[in-house]
């Protein structure tokens, strides 16, 4: 069953809004590996974070280009 186009719409202006607060918090993480310090165990956690968020954001990026 096809969504209606003003389900459509959200749905687009959602994932592309996702897509922004990802980024932003991956550029968070990025900054605070490279100027604050911190444990070997939290450089890790954050680094592992960081990867999902770029797995995820390619994934919700694929799925926008989809519905267009």
């Amino acid at each position: 069953m096809e969504k209606k186009l003003d389900e459509q719409e959200k749905s687009k202006k959602n994932l592309q809004q996702q897509i922004r607060h990802t980024k932003d918090r991956l550029r968070d993480a990025e900054f605070a590996l490279e100027h604050e310090e911190m444990s070997p165990q939290r450089r890790r956690e954050l680094e592992e974070k960081n990867r999902h968020r770029r797995e995820d954001i390619w994934g919700k990026t694929k799925e926008l280009r989809e519905e267009e």
